[in-house]
């Protein structure tokens, strides 16, 4: 398959996956708030946030791993996934125990305890299925995974708005949450079975060993727990400081951010097997290949990112009073338009960390973390007593920034030179074209709809929604103008199109 139809297939494939979850768990989460409030939603944050967290632990950094060793040698695909349950396993069993100690030690309620030990659960069951997805994305076969995802929206869906509606509130959500992993288990294996493998257990001296997988992923491991730690951690360091009610104001407030994360991290996975398969074709190291699919990489997230962030700000308050029925949104508005200028920081440091994994610089990984995760607990220490939930906010964009600082020094130490002038300050200057010629304009013909810098219309469907597209349409002609796009760009993402053939090195 093409390179580029390949990038394209996977990223709509997982989006279609993962979003269709997202937007069926909106509604829950929506339903959820009207009838827990802040103070509900504030333990709902916790349980979701320690068992992301616990779920990051379990899967020691294998994520990626496995799908590279997969594309290295599909031989083997049956003696690293074994390898990969039996860690996952282990340290699933091992992280519930520590969440017990921990949640009878901290002086939470037993109704919150409850919540977070019925949450944590679903922990084995969700590592499991993703070293099930990274084998799929290994040989290429990410449909299967997203039809586990289908089945297993619909299930969170039904079984948690059943439950609300009768009366078991955050409990009963939180059950849905770990019966829709068992279902999209029960559809993902039997998939995983049929259509990848082989599935024979290898010759004495063969295949891959549950120590020498431990030992490669150890570096990815220590990386991405302290990156989850640093990313999670402030709203329990909240819920200690503030209580329930900051956690939820918070929550409600970060909550967005998480959702929309959720696209470069598709498009870094989608991206990162076509990465892998160039370097193996390169005996000497990072290819030409891959410095070109790195540079476009950025330039397409930020031409859709840099947007989203803008779009996000101007609408802060209609998005959380959409996702959100609680009590006390103001603030949430305000956390919300400040985490969100993290979301094109986070972005790119997705793509640098793909790169720096096809380079075989995952050892670096541990580094960054550990000084994110420093720079966050630091900051968090020192800003919530004094700014709240704002405060934690900061902590979050500015730790972002020295995670994706950090990400783009080592590509260069790497060898790898990827520009990334003409993405950033062109997609910024068309987008500020954008927006300052669409406010000009609807202040000269439309002075009717009292449109200001620093915010959409809120008052009528009519003005938000044309303000939006005639800001959209300036957008892509200022893009074009500028030279952000030009006729191998459009070749390109023609050839991603159905029935469309385009050259692999594109």
């Amino acid at each position: 398959m093409r390179a580029a139809r390949f990038v394209a297939k996977n990223t709509l494939l997982m989006s279609l996956g993962l979003f269709a979850g997202r937007i069926l768990a909106f509604f829950i989460f929506r339903k959820l708030t009207g009838e827990a409030e802040t103070v509900g939603t504030g333990v709902w944050g916790v349980a979701v946030d320690l068992s992301s967290m616990a779920l990051t632990i379990a899967n020691f950094g294998l994520v990626v791993l496995i799908t590279r060793e997969v594309v290295k040698d599909r031989a083997n695909t049956w003696s690293i996934l074994w390898a990969a349950l039996r860690i996952r396993w282990v340290l699933s069993l091992l992280i519930y125990g520590l969440l017990v100690l921990y949640v009878f030690t901290t002086g939470y309620d037993a109704p919150t305890r409850l919540v977070i030990l019925v949450m944590a659960l679903g922990v084995i069951l969700e590592a499991t299925g993703m070293a099930c997805d990274s084998v799929l994305q290994g040989h290429e076969k990410v449909e299967h995974q997203t039809t586990s995802q289908l089945v297993s929206a619909v299930v969170y869906f039904a079984l948690g708005w059943w439950w609300l509606d009768a009366g078991y509130g955050i409990v009963g959500v939180a059950w849905a949450n770990v019966l829709s992993r068992l279902a999209r288990l029960l559809v993902l294996v039997p998939l995983m079975i049929r259509h990848c493998g082989p599935w024979r257990r290898p010759a004495p001296g063969e295949g891959v060993g549950v120590m020498w997988l431990a030992r490669l992923g150890v570096p990815v491991f220590m990386a991405t727990t302290f990156g989850i730690i640093s990313y999670k951690i402030d709203t329990v360091m909240i819920m200690e400081m503030l209580g329930k009610l900051g956690a939820g104001i918070y929550t409600i407030g970060h909550r967005p951010l998480d959702l929309l994360l959720i696209i470069p991290s598709i498009f870094a996975m989608a991206l990162f097997p076509a990465l892998q398969r160039y370097r193996e074709e390169s005996a000497t190291g990072p290819s030409e290949d891959v410095e070109r699919m790195g540079e476009r990489a950025l330039r397409y997230l930020n031409l859709l990112i840099l947007p989203l962030t803008l779009l996000c700000i101007l609408a802060a308050g209609p998005i959380i009073r959409l996702i959100a029925t609680s009590s006390d949104l103001e603030p949430s508005i305000s956390v919300f338009q400040i985490v969100i200028l993290g979301l094109p920081v986070q972005a790119q440091s997705h793509i640098y960390n793909r790169l720096l994994m096809t380079a075989g610089r995952e050892k670096v990984f541990m580094r960054i973390a550990l000084v994110v995760l420093f720079t966050n607990v630091i900051m968090n220490l020192l800003l919530i007593p004094v700014l709240k939930w704002h405060g934690a906010a900061m902590t979050t964009v500015f730790s972002l920034l020295i995670g994706y600082l950090l990400h783009r020094t080592n590509v260069s130490r790497a060898g790898m030179r990827v520009p990334t002038r003409r993405g950033l300050l062109g997609t910024g200057a068309s987008l500020a074209i954008a927006w300052f010629g669409a406010v000009g304009l609807a202040r000269l013909f439309a002075p009717g709809w009292d449109v200001t810098w620093r915010a959409l219309p809120a008052d009528g469907v009519v003005p938000f929604v044309a303000m939006t597209l005639l800001t959209g349409a300036l957008y892509v002609a200022a893009l074009i103008a500028l030279r952000v796009l030009d006729g191998a760009d459009v070749r390109m993402l023609l050839s991603a199109l159905p029935g469309r053939d385009g050259d692999d090195r594109d």
